[in-house]
């Protein structure tokens, strides 16, 4: 069956493959057909042709180029043609929007190491990337469509607010204890504020709307909060809590979620109001080695080694916990989870309740792409692995439904999602964007 394509979706008629003459007499392999037919159906959720392959729309790439995907924007950097090991290096940053893959600007940046992030404001181009080979980063602001560098900082871009005009950096020297987080002008490089986060301490991003972080959240091993507004670096509130004794020799840990920040380390979790520093309750968890997230009205603590347990957020009690989930991701009023075992060497993608972590089902090998759409639907890609075909569809965690779109091919198998295309590198190393039509 590895020869076989497919493009499938909803199936209300007859496949493709049965003609007229097969409807008006018995065909001998028709037996075989519909049993084949059937398998393959079931291998991927039950659907069927309904229409021709979509043409993808190409971007040319090369071998070693990389690209970056945002829900409007596609970049492609590439484009280097210095002497090999000159410390200077120029990079064209091609800029493309989506869905449709329409040329925007070629953008010349000079650095002097790997270019890991890409994004943009307006006419403004903001690149990070590596200045040396023991860890200084560095991000320069340029004019689209030219190699006029605006403003350039020793920091890594972590986010970017257009309607403030300011661009959120931390500064990730490797020089023990040097750490900076600054708040800089989109348009000039300006430094609107700073901070040095404390050696004891640890300070991490919260509050986020419309992708921007609104606070900053730091805490130190001494038991001192701080919450500071982004924008202006403004002092929000600021306490002291209890220190445990074992802070001060295995550290602090910070996590928010929701309106709450959970700091904790040897001794349990406490929870305080993001707005007051006000403690709402304590739990006996421990966070050393495990992450935190938002998982629908509830908290997700998830251990490095697998396994989660779900708090609710009001009491800190843990309303359900399972060994075998190792990630998971809002869609509406459920929860997708998967894990590294079972189905093709990890489990199906379920759907779970996050109240009761009842499965309400599973889209099996299926695996989750991009952010849910505004219908409910989250874009499901599927690849067998050695093959350069992804199937991709939209997975319904309501009615659990897989409407297959059709099928991505000759792609090497890094494939993003926005909720409107899918955009895949290929086995020639170009770059192909399907539209997520339905």
């Amino acid at each position: 069956m590895g020869d076989v394509l497919i493009d499938l979706g909803e199936q209300h008629g007859r496949l493709p493959s049965e003609t007229v003459a097969s409807l008006d007499r018995p065909h001998r392999f028709r037996g075989i057909l519909a049993s084949l037919t059937a398998v393959l159906l079931a291998g991927l959720g039950g659907a069927a042709v309904t229409r021709a392959p979509v043409a993808p729309v190409l971007v040319a790439a090369r071998l070693g180029d990389t690209m970056f995907v945002e829900q409007s924007r596609l970049y492609v950097v590439g484009g280097n043609r210095d002497p090999q090991g000159a410390a200077i290096q120029h990079k064209i940053v091609s800029m493309y929007a989506l869905p449709g893959g329409e040329l925007l600007a070629h953008t010349t940046v000079a650095v002097t190491g790997a270019i890991f992030q890409v994004t943009s404001v307006a006419e403004t181009v903001l690149v990070s990337y590596q200045v040396d080979t023991v860890g200084a980063e560095a991000t320069v602001a340029l004019q689209a469509g030219t190699d006029r560098a605006l403003w350039r900082a020793p920091a890594r871009l972590l986010s970017v607010s257009a309607a403030d005009g300011l661009v959120l950096l931390r500064e990730n020297s490797p020089r023990f204890g040097d750490l900076h987080w600054y708040g800089l002008d989109l348009a000039t490089g300006r430094t609107r504020w700073s901070l040095e986060q404390p050696l004891q301490g640890y300070t991490t991003e919260a509050g986020y709307r419309a992708g921007f972080p609104r606070r900053l959240i730091t805490a130190t091993t001494a038991g001192h909060i701080e919450v500071r507004d982004t924008v202006s670096g403004t002092l929000l509130v600021e306490g002291d809590v209890t220190a445990r004794p074992g802070w001060s020799r295995r550290g602090i840990t910070v996590w928010p979620t929701g309106d709450l920040v959970l700091v904790g380390g040897l001794g349990g979790i406490t929870a305080y109001t993001l707005a007051g520093l006000s403690p709402r309750w304590h739990s006996g968890l421990e966070l050393s080695g495990r992450w935190v997230q938002d998982c629908v009205n509830a908290i997700c603590v998830f251990g490095y080694r697998g396994g989660v347990q779900v708090l609710d957020p009001g009491t800190g009690q843990v309303r359900w916990a399972a060994d075998r989930w190792t990630m998971a991701a809002e869609a509406g009023s459920y929860l997708l989870v998967s894990g590294n075992q079972g189905l093709e060497g990890r489990y199906p993608l379920a759907v779970v309740e996050p109240v009761s972590g009842v499965v309400h089902g599973d889209f099996g090998a299926w695996r989750a792409a991009g952010p849910p759409r505004a219908d409910g639907t989250v874009v499901g890609l599927r690849q067998r692995i050695g093959d350069d075909v992804v199937f991709y569809a939209l997975l319904d965690p309501v009615t659990l439904a897989v409407r297959v779109l059709g099928t991505a091919t000759t792609v090497s198998g890094d494939c993003q999602a926005t909720t409107e295309v899918l955009v895949c590198r290929r086995i020639d190393a170009g770059v192909a964007i399907w539209p997520l039509t339905q």
